[in-house]
């Protein structure tokens, strides 16, 4: 357990802040600063000075945090409430208020004098193009392999050949990975972390990943999910486990919203101006929030499969109406195969289900509904099973396993289960209306 007092930064507070990591002290901290002080915008040294006092219950010696590739900071102006030491020059404002300081300067939060990092911090990386992209995170690659730390890529091309090139024959002790192919289904990049994780479990060394879900030309329905996958992490890793991931977004080419949304999922933020906790940030909160928010409705007509859990005639009539909407035979066989799973689960829970095919332009989607609820948001999407994991857990993780695009929902009025397969042909034939499927 972690302790700040606030009295050490502002004499006369008497506000003292505990939580399990440094992190979770700090971001305490900077609600308060930001409520009680005026201090919405904390600079770097600011945020080094709270480090610097926060403390084990028990005791320990002092850590401080520095820039990668900066000297020591200077410690001879005084602080601001706007985010910079009074005197720094900035550059033109950005989005969001955020300046920009040319070059990347903000490389990471580590350095020859930094701590290695003890506990997990999710941040999000704001940048502005492919070259600030490479600025701001080759330093940190480069300093986790200086401290020996496993290190996991995980970002789209062009930015995946943009670093190995940078990193030149240091690239050889990343390890990599085309995050088009891994988080093509966002399901899926949880359980990649996880496995990640394990792998170096028994090295006892802190780990560092850089993780990228959302870029521009992922679909709208990829991009939720991989918003939602942002929230879950936070729910995903252990407060304790020493991992350091870090999330790039691309200011000058997502729409705000996406930025937006990236605020509220992660608990820092770092661009080419600083450092500073997220006051958007929503935590486990946000995250169940998505959990329970209902999934579009279908924008096209429907046919109504209906379940046969004695017979098992479903699957036949899946795979068939899949087919003739212009999926492959391989595709129509997996699609059927997740959704009778899942269908079948969600029978043994409520006894009700309700099983619907329709199509878009791009893909053939499957709906399995039911009246029961399910209370965890990572059901499905560990790299093992959750908790008193049963066979609904089990058939979405398979589902995920087996489908490109697999969404998941749960409130009081019950849960939805939404498969998207990809079209490769044009439809055999005519959208079916809405109907009952009795044969």
């Amino acid at each position: 357990m972690k302790r700040f007092v606030c009295a050490e930064l502002h004499p006369g507070c008497v506000r003292v802040f505990t939580g399990p990591t440094d992190q979770a002290v700090l971001d305490r901290v900077l609600a308060h600063a930001a409520a009680d002080h005026g201090v919405a915008r904390p600079s770097m040294a600011f945020i080094e000075r709270v480090v610097i006092a926060t403390h084990p219950l028990q005791g320990a010696g002092r850590r401080r945090l520095t820039l990668v590739g900066a000297e020591p900071p200077d410690r001879s102006g005084p602080i601001t409430g706007a985010g910079h030491r009074a005197g720094r020059r900035l550059g033109p404002a950005g989005r969001f208020g955020h300046g920009a300081a040319g070059p990347a300067t903000v490389t990471a939060l580590t350095g020859r004098f930094a701590r290695a990092h003890r506990t997990y911090r999710h941040e999000c990386w704001l940048y502005r193009g492919d070259t600030e992209f490479v600025d701001m995170v080759v330093p940190f690659i480069r300093d986790g392999l200086a401290r020996e730390q496993p290190i996991l890529v995980a970002v789209p091309e062009p930015r995946l050949h943009a670093l190995r090139d940078a990193l030149g024959d240091d690239a050889a002790g990343v390890a990599w990975a085309d995050m088009a192919g891994l988080g093509a289904n966002p399901a899926r990049i949880i359980p990649a972390w996880q496995e990640f994780l394990d792998k170096h479990r028994g090295d006892r060394r802190p780990v560092r990943g850089i993780g990228q879900p959302i870029w521009v030309g992922r679909g709208q329905a990829e991009i939720v999910e991989a918003q939602f996958l942002e929230a879950l992490l936070n729910m995903a890793v252990p407060p304790d486990t020493p991992l350091w991931l870090l999330c790039p977004y691309d200011t000058t080419a997502l729409p705000d919203d996406v930025i937006d949304a990236a605020l509220r999922s992660h608990p820092v933020l770092a661009d080419t101006d600083g450092y500073r906790g997220s006051t958007h940030y929503g935590g486990a909160h946000h995250a169940n929030l998505l959990f329970s928010k209902p999934l579009p409705e279908p924008a096209a007509p429907t046919t109504v499969i209906a379940f046969d859990p004695d017979r098992h005639r479903h699957i036949d009539r899946l795979t068939r109406a899949a087919v003739a909407a212009g999926v492959t035979a391989d595709q129509a066989t997996e699609l059927a195969t997740a959704a009778a799973e899942i269908a079948t689960a969600a029978h043994h829970d409520s006894g009700r289900v309700r099983i619907l095919l329709w199509q878009d332009r791009t893909a053939v989607l499957c709906e399995i509904t039911d009246p029961a609820v399910i209370d965890n948001p990572m059901t499905g999407r560990s790299a093992t099973p959750v908790t008193g994991a049963d066979r609904r857990d089990r058939a979405i993780r398979l589902a995920n396993e087996l489908c490109d695009l697999v969404q998941v929902r749960s409130c009081q009025h019950g849960t939805t289960v939404r498969i998207h397969t990809p079209r490769s042909t044009t439809p055999a034939t005519p959208p079916v209306r809405s109907v009952t499927d009795h044969r």
